[in-house]
């Protein structure tokens, strides 16, 4: 983890020349190692379901890092100590039983990470914690302390883990993973003067101290379209879920198209539980793609012509009863925020329901970043912005060779965000986890790629557009690798 790559010079922001000497001393830091339940939003669900599947037994896999060197080693000034010794963070101490204290040692920085390490959601919290126990390794700074506590995925755990964790002196929280934890973390969190950065994608919980880390269906919107505007694509559509995806889908594609004078041309939605082949399925393709009315045109058209008698005519006439419909849709461009077998069954039925993907420019979210899309006829040539797949299969890489299975996509949150934690950590205690500190409009770069948190509390992030292969997904244009502005 270390700042993006961009001219700090002109800066005078607090904190600045701590981010600056990072870069400087550790600009390929991190990516050297690589050589990725109840009251859970819909956005969050769908997170925590991609690429869950696991292998191998992850409780006995952390000694694996030791065979590992830290990229961080340089910079812990502690040669010789054990990482191992930091992978395992202690339990937090009990009030009225703590050891007398050695003036000669400085008290460790405190970090606490909340989690789901039981109920629903189990498997993937411990994902998290393995990824941020890898980016403490490769921090090898014995002074920093990551402490687990166990949300259970619930908001009266998460409340619970707060408390325990405050008492116990952290000074930043990492997590919780849903956004109904959050609410109840946040007061605590701002009543001692704490920040909190979360795992969740619901933007609606940041400010205030409150740092939304997940990847957002709004970032993935805003970049695919900016994308497909520059491709000369001006009127869009949308066909997505009654859901809350749904709806934050619609609201990031209108604001998007307002802030691009771009056309929204149409917006149909769907029941998010209709079956699997549900004939209901069908009549919102047809309506999406006007298809009664252009079967209509189609008709007039071949009664028109059928009166002609030259040859042309005749011809052209023998086109038309060969086509289904007659006339193209009103919108060049159609965004679909689905994901796995519901997506390739919209794609199919659009195409059937002459929307053709050859004259429509389909559009995804990061439920796109699925390389068996490529078996769907209709979704082959779709565009759908995600981080760098390169950077990504790093982090997979390098997590399959400590614990020895592939994590949850979202696990690389976790990893950044402690890489980002530790390195904050070495700046004096007055400035360290400041808003100023973690607000540096120079951003950081991470396994997700570049990211920044504005006043906002949102994560910015520099996103790859990618497109749906044949085979395999490939990038149509690389992710940004700083947040300085493009040089014409």
């Amino acid at each position: 983890m270390f700042p993006a790559k961009t001219d700090m010079a002109a800066s005078s922001k607090p904190g600045r020349n701590f981010f600056r000497l990072i870069c400087l001393a550790g600009v390929t830091l991190l990516f050297l190692s690589a050589c990725q339940p109840a009251n859970i939003s819909e956005t969050e669900q769908t997170d925590i379901a991609k690429d869950s599947t696991k292998s191998g037994d992850a409780d006995s896999k952390d000694d694996a890092l030791a065979g590992q060197t830290s990229p961080f080693d340089d910079m812990s000034g502690t040669p010789g100590v054990d990482p191992l010794s930091r992978l395992i963070a202690p339990a937090p101490p009990v009030v009225g039983l703590r050891a007398p204290k050695d003036p000669a040692k400085p008290e460790p920085v405190k970090i606490a990470i909340l989690l789901p390490l039981s109920g629903q959601a189990a498997a993937v919290g411990q994902d998290l914690l393995n990824a941020a126990n890898m980016a403490l390794f490769d921090l090898g700074n014995p002074g920093v302390q990551l402490m687990p506590f166990d949300t259970a995925g619930t908001p009266r755990g998460a409340e619970s883990a707060a408390a325990e964790a405050l008492v116990a002196g952290a000074e930043l929280i990492l997590g919780p993973l849903f956004s109904s934890s959050v609410g109840t973390v946040k007061p605590l969190a701002r009543e001692r003067g704490v920040n909190v950065i979360t795992f969740s994608t619901d933007t609606t919980v940041a400010g205030e101290g409150v740092y939304v880390m997940g990847l957002t269906v709004g970032q993935q919107i805003q970049r695919a379209m900016e994308f497909a505007y520059r491709q000369g694509l001006l009127k869009f559509a949308v066909l997505a879920p009654q859901s809350a995806y749904g709806d934050a889908v619609i609201n990031n594609v209108t604001q998007t198209s307002d802030a691009l004078n771009l056309v929204l041309e149409r917006t149909v939605r769907y029941p998010a539980n209709l079956p699997p082949g549900s004939p209901e399925l069908h009549e919102y393709a047809k309506i999406l793609g006007d298809y009664a009315r252009r079967q209509r045109d189609l008709a007039r058209e071949i009664a028109i012509n059928k009166e002609k008698t030259d040859d042309e005519s005749k011809a052209y006439v023998r086109r038309l009863q060969r086509l289904d419909t007659f006339g193209d849709v009103p919108f060049e461009a159609l965004i679909i925020p689905e994901g796995g077998a519901r997506l390739k069954e919209l794609a199919s039925l659009l195409s059937y329901y002459d929307i053709d993907p050859e004259i429509v420019q389909f559009i995804g979210t990061g439920l796109w970043e699925d390389p068996s899309l490529s078996a769907e006829p209709a979704l082959v040539g779709g565009w759908f912005s995600a981080p760098s797949p390169q950077k990504a299969a790093g982090f997979r890489s390098r997590f399959a060779s400590v614990y020895g299975y592939q994590p949850a996509r979202i696990a690389s949150l976790a990893y950044d965000a402690m890489a980002l934690a530790g390195i904050m950590a070495q700046q004096p205690p007055e400035s360290r986890f400041t808003r100023d500190a973690i607000e540096n409009p120079d951003g950081f770069t991470g396994y997700d790629g570049i990211f920044r948190f504005p006043e906002n509390g949102v994560a910015e992030r520099g996103l790859a557009v990618l497109e749906v292969g044949p085979k395999q997904q490939m990038v149509l244009e690389p992710a940004p690798e700083s947040f300085a502005p493009a040089l014409n």
